[in-house]
């Protein structure tokens, strides 16, 4: 599980970075959708296969 606040912003392709320190915990893929109050929740594969179950 992820825990952290980051102000980024979009390039201008539209693309969100990864925080360095986190991309090595990510894994080769994960999911991202709209948190509450403005956040973005971002799941590993295995984190999405738990939420989304």
């Amino acid at each position: 599980m992820f825990f952290g606040e980051y102000q980024h912003n979009l390039d201008t392709k539209g693309r969100l970075s990864i925080p360095a320190k986190f991309r090595g915990e990510c894994g080769d893929h994960v999911y991202i959708m709209r948190g509450h109050e403005g956040c973005l929740d971002v799941y590993t594969e295995e984190g999405w296969q738990t939420y989304y179950a």
